[in-house]
């Protein structure tokens, strides 16, 4: 400017009289939308890089979580060919794979033509070396295998 202004009053300004030069710079001041889309750019590849990373860890513990890729033995097949097992027991464990890995404890009995008292002991062998879960129920006991 020239010369002092007489009022500045918002956007209008009050010069004295005669020819007076204004001259002015137009900024555009810097909008948070640039600044935060910055950070929210760093939040998202962040976010994304710990989901890669979580993706992949649970991928590599399930492929080597058996040592290099061999099978882990099933401790029923283990039994099964040991000489731990009495002829009994290893009959009622093979019943209960052939049928789906759980049954009625009397339908076993009634399917080996076993006593009940007999039964009931060797379940519970079974159930004290960790290889069946015995499920006592209202009516009957269930024997299911421990996988």
């Amino acid at each position: 400017m020239s010369d002092i202004p007489l009022r500045i009053n918002g956007t209008s300004i009050t010069m004295p009289p005669g020819n007076q030069s204004v001259s002015y710079i137009i900024e555009n001041p810097p909008t948070g939308k640039n600044q935060k889309s910055g950070a929210l750019e760093v939040l998202l590849a962040f976010g994304g890089a710990v989901l890669v990373g979580g993706v992949f860890f649970i991928w590599w513990r399930k492929r080597s979580g058996n040592d290099g890729g061999e099978t882990k033995a099933d401790p029923i097949e283990d039994a099964l060919k040991s000489d731990e097992l009495r002829e009994e027991e290893k009959l009622a464990l093979k019943y209960l794979l052939e049928h789906g890995g759980r049954a009625s404890q009397a339908e076993i009995r009634d399917a080996l033509e076993i006593p009940k008292t007999t039964a009931w002991r060797m379940f519970k062998r079974l159930e004290e070396r960790g290889l069946v879960r015995i499920i006592r129920g209202r009516k009957e006991n269930w024997v299911e295998l421990k996988r």
